[in-house]
């Protein structure tokens, strides 16, 4: 009898300390503010994987009730960079390098806003044994506040199938896109 009262007084501590670490980590916020603009720019070797990672993200950002900065200001953010000097202010705010990336907002107004930092690395989708291409794509992210303040930062990938290697590329990029937007902003 003493030993199934001490088996049970364990199991109600137990679980009081589970419902305790749930409430801690579900009263966590997410990584990316809701309260600023969010500018979401993307690095990597092909233009067309970079074009489709910034507007699956920002598609998701948009959808989970985020704000990204509007077209006109994204492209006035690329103009002022050039196209080679915004993938090097890219690379400097994933490298931490925080005050490149705020000094090019701060040229065309966008003084309080949010950085999604993307770097897109989709390998050469290889053949399976299927005889179908499979593509991996890795998202390394970094998530900076206006302030300089570093919020956020993951490595996520995903693997897809597809009848063509662009297919499966891009099903990748796809995949790794939603994922690394659902846990910014978990």
């Amino acid at each position: 009898m003493k030993r199934t009262h001490g088996v049970t007084r364990y199991l109600v501590v137990f679980s009081m300390l589970a419902i305790a670490l749930c409430g801690v980590l579900t009263s966590a916020e997410a990584a990316v503010p809701k309260g600023e603009l969010i500018a979401v720019v993307a690095d990597g070797s092909n233009a067309q994987h970079i074009s489709s990672a910034e507007a699956i993200v920002t598609q998701q950002l948009l959808m989970n009730g985020y704000k990204p900065a509007d077209e006109k200001k994204m492209k006035q953010l690329a103009s002022a960079a050039n196209a080679s000097r915004k993938s090097e202010a890219v690379k400097l705010a994933l490298q931490g390098n925080v005050k490149a990336i705020m000094n090019l907002g701060a040229k065309v107004g966008l003084s309080k806003f949010t950085t999604v930092a993307i770097r897109v690395d989709a390998g050469r989708p290889a053949v399976n044994e299927f005889q179908l291409y499979t593509g991996t794509a890795t998202f390394t992210i970094m998530v900076t506040s206006s302030g300089g303040a570093r919020l956020y930062a993951d490595s996520v990938s995903a693997k897809q199938v597809g009848y063509t290697a662009d297919e499966a590329a891009q099903k990748s990029i796809e995949a790794a896109a939603k994922l690394a937007a659902s846990k910014m902003t978990q």
